[in-house]
């Protein structure tokens, strides 16, 4: 009896079982009935990607088709897979290509599958290009080997179909590259076409702004235009900047052709000729920018194309002590003068030029005549010839050419003119500035001997009186009979 029981509750489960495991099924196959319908109502309503030309979407890598022996016109394709298509794979694709227009370069098949071009390959091209035929230059490469010198007609992996993998790659198959350690910029960042028209100008080398200057203006603008106006300009670099500079690179600074001093005495024979026959050279003609330290290239507002007054050009160096080449210091003058009360006439007007060889000489201290410091020797007015200059001789010879007299004895004659020791203008004058009238020395180096002889100078009313190491103090006037001993106090 509890058997049958439990035999009856045991068929009972195995009915719910098998009930449960339907609905199951017929549940999961509801369920992914609708995610199928769903899915395809989203793809229905997503936009498609719009597929890409076959001249220029990928095709699956075939082996290439043989030559076709049938006529085939442009109408059945040229693109396919294992034809043509492939060139549509390249990064730029001429647009007749992507359009599948081949007809508008080629006609129909003549037979051993060709199609000649339907013009030359210049007015090809010409029928929808600008290839500057109408210009007066035209690119040698255009009338040798046409556009196809530099262009793919189809398709590139460069910018404008350039056969080559950049515009300079493909200048350089006929243009072989200028080196130099100075690069013009363009030229430096492979933009030949920065300059020059590729095809055709009117203008020579191709220039894109005009003939020589003309071009340059274009980045140049503020230098082309001082020279056009300013006071003082370089003659020579008005026609051309050529003459001085290199297009593309140089081995010089600023795109020189040569050093500076070089290149500017190739034109200023007589400035080369003073530099190389000099004994006493000027260092910066020599060294660092040479002739372009003092002066302007260009153009300038003062005379020789100083880059400022001479005064300040030459301040620029000489306002703090200079070592020479030959080890020699140059005395700083800058604050000297600045706190001077006295300061020389030819410096005064800025003339440093009127007794100094600025590009070189054969005097000490680069000056343009002898030394007038000190001589030893018979007087000679041609040991004198740097201060007369621009000074009267009459002042060391004449009887009453100079306040420096004891009555009408001159005594610029008694000092230069004594006997077989003659001395010189800078015994007893400042060269370039003091304290003292008339420029007369607080102190000189005495006849080269190192020792630093006080002068103590003083002028009066009538004449003057000094009391320097070499002679007893003495005194002068100007009154009839002066100061008759020439001794103590006036």
């Amino acid at each position: 009896m509890t058997r049958a029981r439990g035999n009856k509750k045991t068929g009972i489960r195995s009915e719910h079982n098998r009930v449960f495991a339907s609905v199951a099924v017929v549940a999961a196959v509801v369920i992914v009935t609708a995610v199928v319908l769903l899915v395809r109502a989203i793809g229905r309503a997503s936009p498609q990607p719009t597929p890409m030309p076959s001249a220029i979407a990928p095709q699956p890598r075939l082996v290439s088709a043989p030559r076709p022996t049938s006529v085939i016109s442009v109408a059945d394709g040229c693109l396919t897979a294992e034809c043509h298509g492939p060139m549509g794979e390249r990064l730029n694709v001429h647009q007749t290509f992507v359009e599948q227009a081949c007809d508008t370069c080629h006609a129909p098949d003549t037979g051993g599958h060709v199609y000649p071009q339907l013009a030359s390959i210049e007015n090809t091209c010409a029928s929808c290009h600008d290839t500057g035929a109408d210009h007066r230059f035209q690119h040698q490469a255009m009338g040798e080997e046409s556009c196809l010198a530099c262009h793919d007609p189809h398709g590139s992996g460069s910018p404008v179909l350039l056969v080559a993998d950049s515009v300079e790659a493909t200048c350089l198959q006929c243009h072989p590259s200028d080196q130099g350690v100075v690069a013009h910029e363009p030229y430096g960042a492979n933009q030949c076409a920065d300059c020059h028209d590729p095809h055709g100008a009117n203008n020579a080398s191709l220039l894109l702004g005009g003939d020589g200057v003309d071009h340059c203006r274009t980045c140049h603008t503020p230098t082309v235009e001082a020279m056009e106006t300013g006071l003082h300009t370089h003659q020579e670099a008005e026609g051309s900047c050529l003459g001085c500079h290199e297009a593309h690179t140089a081995a010089h600074e600023g795109l020189l052709a040569s050093q500076p001093r070089t290149l500017c005495v190739s034109c200023h024979e007589e400035i080369g000729q003073t530099v190389a026959g000099a004994t006493v050279s000027h260092d910066s003609v020599l060294s660092g920018d040479q002739c372009i330290t003092c002066h302007d290239p260009h153009a300038s507002e003062h005379q020789a194309m100083l880059r400022n007054t001479q005064t300040e050009v030459c301040l620029s160096c000489h306002d703090k002590p200079v070592i020479a080449a030959d080890g020699r210091e140059v005395i700083a003058l800058g604050s000297a003068l600045d706190s001077a009360t006295q300061v020389h006439g030819a410096i005064t007007i800025g003339q440093c030029s009127e007794c100094h060889s600025v590009h070189g000489g054969t005097h000490a201290t680069l000056l343009r005549s002898i030394d007038t410091t000190v001589f030893v020797g018979a007087y000679d007015t041609r040991n004198y010839a740097l201060c007369f200059s621009c000074h009267d001789k009459a002042l060391a010879e004449s009887p009453n050419a100079t306040q420096f007299r004891n009555d009408d004895q001159n005594l610029h004659a008694a000092h230069l003119q004594a006997h077989d020791k003659s001395g010189g203008c800078s015994d007893c004058h400042s060269v370039h500035a003091g304290e003292s009238p008339r420029l007369i020395v607080e102190a000189v180096d005495y006849q080269g001997s190192g020792w630093s002889m006080p002068m103590n100078f003083a002028l009066t009313s009538d004449g003057g009186h000094c009391a320097p190491g070499c002679h007893e103090p003495m005194s002068y006037s100007r009154r009839q009979g002066g100061v008759p001993s020439l001794g103590g106090s006036p």
